[in-house]
């Protein structure tokens, strides 16, 4: 079949079905477009598994947009950079070597062994907020939702508790991070002007917050990274900051977007979720195998600072990438014919890349696989009687895909 301009595939999330289920047209792109130039992005988008894995561990890659031929679109956010500097020092948007020299400075309390400490930290807060819900609807059957009574407000809540954060700042944290994880979505002027409030808010606690840990220091993150010392390197004001808002806009979203589209997942699959009732041991390679099948993080960007090649393309310098992990997490190439069916001990789930690979490997990688771990097992010992009790409601975010609503019947077991 020969594939005619017209009848090119377009990346495209504003198309009927797209919220819904991106899949089909990541599909296509895959078999008839592979590396996509992006009229709305103004970019590549790449979307087959094995360019999407090579580049992410192509260290000629950048991830600071400034290194990008100027367009449009760049130019907006260069222009947020500019009006608050302290955002382009995210360890987001670092090329070594000075991504390497935070990294290493914030490693420490991240490593999977220091993360295992958390488990206490996290089955309590899975637990009381079970409790609560189960006070507030009694014994017997009840309805809930599992996005905005227990997938969304739990991370952030996990993840305050571990920071040094009060208690009764967590609710006001779920703001100000539900906007800041909005920055890479494309925004009209007015909803960027709303999430610079919101970054400017959140940094101002956060910065009282430091003071008091420098003054006295408690065994939680936030104490840790502002005493965080290398080879008498330590995280300047303004690095410090800039780490914390991209941990709360990493950790947030995304852990919520997995407990969700994994629940659901699970809910639509009942054979699959019977195998892991009977096996729990299971819950490890299930949570690698529900990254893969509908993990949250759809893109990430990359931009060339040299000639490259991608696919049968060879892009100059200054061209902006989008990596799309979540087609390359079905890519039947990689992954056979079964690459669109939810498979619970699916032996090789763990090469799914959502969250990344190479040096810019996500360093909170093992606290979202606790919390989802925890949470969901949580979900199956308490929620007894499971059962969708309406349609799913899908956020309409572009690089994070995530529910906004899902309800459910069960009833709460003590």
């Amino acid at each position: 079949m020969i594939i005619t301009a017209a009848d090119r595939p377009r990346f495209d999330p504003f198309a009927p079905g797209f919220i819904a289920s991106p899949f089909e047209q990541y599909a296509a792109l895959r078999d008839h477009d592979p590396v996509h130039r992006s009229r709305l992005l103004e970019s590549w988008i790449v979307t087959r598994y094995g360019d999407v894995d090579r580049l992410l561990r192509d260290s000629s890659l950048s991830s600071d947009i400034a290194n990008a031929t100027p367009t449009t679109i760049t130019q907006i956010e260069l222009d947020g950079i500019a009006e608050h500097p302290r955002w382009s020092q995210t360890i987001v948007h670092m090329d070594d070597p000075d991504h390497r020299r935070v990294r290493t400075l914030m490693a420490e309390p991240f490593r999977v062994r220091e993360i295992g400490r958390l488990r206490e930290l996290v089955e309590a807060r899975v637990g009381e907020r079970l409790d609560q819900l189960r006070r507030r609807a009694g014994p017997g059957t009840t309805s809930i939702d599992l996005i905005t009574d227990l997938a969304y407000p739990l991370p952030v809540e996990i993840f305050s508790s571990w920071l040094g954060v009060p208690d009764e700042a967590h609710p006001q944290f779920r703001s100000w991070t539900r906007w800041v994880a909005r920055s890479r979505d494309p925004m009209s002027p007015d909803e960027r002007t709303e999430l610079f409030a919101a970054l400017d808010a959140m940094v101002g606690y956060l910065a009282d917050q430091v003071e008091i840990k420098r003054r006295a220091p408690a065994g939680d993150l936030l104490s840790y990274l502002v005493q965080a010392e290398q080879d008498g390197e330590r995280l300047s004001p303004d690095e410090l900051m800039s780490q914390l808002i991209t941990l709360y806009m990493a950790g947030h979203e995304p852990t919520a977007g997995l407990i969700g589209n994994g629940m659901l997942a699970l809910l639509r699959a009942p054979d699959e979720l019977a195998r892991l009732r009977a096996a729990p041991d299971l819950m490890r390679t299930a949570v690698s195998e529900m990254l893969r099948f509908d993990g949250p993080n759809q893109f990430v960007r990359r931009v060339t600072t040299a000639p490259t090649a991608v696919g049968d393309i060879e892009l100059p310098a200054g061209e902006v990438l989008y990596l799309g992990l979540a087609s390359a997490d079905r890519d039947p190439r990689r992954w056979g014919a079964t690459a669109d069916t939810l498979v619970v001990d699916r032996h090789d789930s763990g090469n799914h890349l959502q969250f990344g690979a190479g040096p810019h490997s996500c360093i909170g990688s093992h606290l979202a696989r606790l919390q989802a771990e925890l949470v969901l097992g949580a979900f199956l010992d308490r929620l007894e009687g499971l059962e969708l009790a309406g349609e799913p409601v899908w956020s309409t975010r572009m690089f994070i895909r995530g529910l906004s609503s899902l309800p459910v019947r069960c009833s709460i077991a003590p």
